[in-house]
């Protein structure tokens, strides 16, 4: 039985036509060794009845006394066989006989089956079944009565019942299977609803699943519903993305453009008035500021194809205090261990010091503060300020006011970025502005 169910599970079918398959197996395992049981138990019940109906006739011979007349009319009664008186030698009726004597109902030529003889010589009932003949033997005083009925009937009962069975069965076994194959169809729609509702789903249209009528498919429902949620917010992830190389492109052009521009114009001055200085000074500072443009587009497409480091452990108040301070710096205030590629905190630290003296004025100082696990470094300044419309977008490429190539604090969050860290940007209450970093904590510290 393992072969074929395992063969059943490998077959390519859809779901509906395995459970309607399962069914009919399980239907055909239940239907057919309960009808064999049942054939089986009503011969056996048929053959009893018959044993207990030809005893009583039998004993109801014995109290009378009666002989072969009345032995006949008990035969008659089961439809057939052959009766018998049995006398025994020196028992009552045959006492001077030497051999067993047997009187019959009828001519035919009959023997008695082995030990029956024996059984009514030491005052047992006898009873046996040889052939299609059951023989049965009750003792008496003078040796023994008994029948031989044809079981012909109670042999072809199970082919009457198995041929009822199998017509009743097989009418059932459809009416079962029907029945059930409509409850399966009924309860497999959730299923083909929600398969439905898959279908009209696009990376345009990713709504939620409704919740199903199947309590089996409401978790895959909800891993479903997680699933579009969370490409919905990735589509929306690279639309942004887009968006912004589509700005960063038009921006790189823009800000390209113009000192191309004015070189090419100053060059053309050359060309007609080969000793102008100012000319001469004008390329110059044009190409220094496209260079500068340059290399910070390229420290930015770096620092952006760039995965997550790891770091060393830094003590950012040593650090700034050794190279910033008193030049750049004014002041370091707080303490701070982080994790940190040196040469990219040094790069953050210069873009958010350039920041600082070329927008802001008074003093810069630098305050370090523990936020969770890290601490932010902080610039500030005593300047103006963001002003409203740039701040929510000051870390963006190309977003400046002044003078300035406009990507310092992208390369400062992007140094960020790669460190697992964050960077932020707010006007101070008292005046001036400070832009920051957030490092994490460096491990020694963590671990200490």
């Amino acid at each position: 039985m393992l072969r074929p169910l395992s063969v059943v599970a490998k077959l390519r079918l859809s779901l509906r036509a395995r459970l309607f398959l399962w069914l009919l197996i399980a239907l055909s395992l239940l239907l057919v060794p309960l009808g064999v049981l049942t054939v089986r138990e009503a011969q056996r019940a048929a053959q009893a009845g018959l044993e207990r109906a030809a005893l009583s006739g039998l004993g109801v011979l014995v109290a009378e006394n009666a002989g072969v007349r009345e032995l006949f009319s008990l035969v008659q009664r089961f439809g057939g066989g052959v009766g018998y008186v049995v006398w025994l030698p020196g028992r009552r009726g045959d006492p001077d006989g030497l051999e067993p004597r047997i009187s019959w109902t009828d001519r035919g030529e009959y023997r008695l089956p082995e030990g029956l003889i024996e059984a009514l010589a030491e005052g047992q009932s006898y009873r046996r079944l040889v052939g299609d003949t059951l023989w049965l033997a009750l003792p008496t005083e003078a040796g023994g009565i008994g029948l031989g009925v044809r079981v012909s009937e109670v042999a072809a009962l199970p082919s009457k019942l198995f041929q009822l069975y199998t017509g009743l069965g097989v009418g059932l076994l459809v009416l079962a299977w029907s029945v059930g194959a409509w409850g399966l169809s009924r309860s497999l729609r959730p299923t083909l609803e929600m398969s439905e509702e898959l279908s009209r789903r696009n990376p345009d249209f990713l709504e939620p699943l409704s919740e199903p009528r199947l309590a089996e498919l409401r978790p895959a429902v909800l891993s479903l519903n997680r699933l579009m949620d969370e490409l919905s917010r990735a589509f929306a992830r690279l639309k942004a993305q887009e968006e912004s190389a589509k700005r960063f492109a038009y921006g790189a052009s823009h800000e390209l453009r113009n000192p191309l521009a004015a070189l090419k114009g100053y060059l053309e001055v050359l060309a007609r008035r080969p000793g102008e200085l100012r000319a001469i000074e004008g390329a110059l500072r044009e190409a220094r500021r496209m260079e500068s443009l340059l290399e910070g587009l390229l420290t930015l497409a770096r620092l952006e194809g760039r995965g997550r480091v790891e770091g060393t452990p830094q003590d950012l108040a040593a650090f700034l205090k050794e190279r910033y301070v008193p030049e750049r710096l004014s002041e370091v205030i707080g303490e701070a261990q982080v994790q940190a590629e040196p040469a990219l905190l040094t790069l953050a630290v210069e873009n958010l010091l350039k920041n600082a003296h070329q927008h802001g004025g008074g003093r810069v100082r630098a305050r370090l503060e523990r936020d969770g696990p890290g601490f932010w470094l902080w610039v500030e300044d005593q300047g103006p300020g963001f002003a409203a419309e740039i701040l929510p977008r000051a870390f963006e490429p190309f977003i400046k006011f002044g003078d300035g190539t406009g990507l310092g604090l992208a390369i400062v969050a992007a140094v960020a970025r790669v460190h697992g860290g964050r960077a932020a940007a707010q006007n101070l209450a008292e005046g001036g502005a400070r832009v920051g970093i957030w490092l994490i904590g460096a491990k020694v510290e963590a671990d200490g």
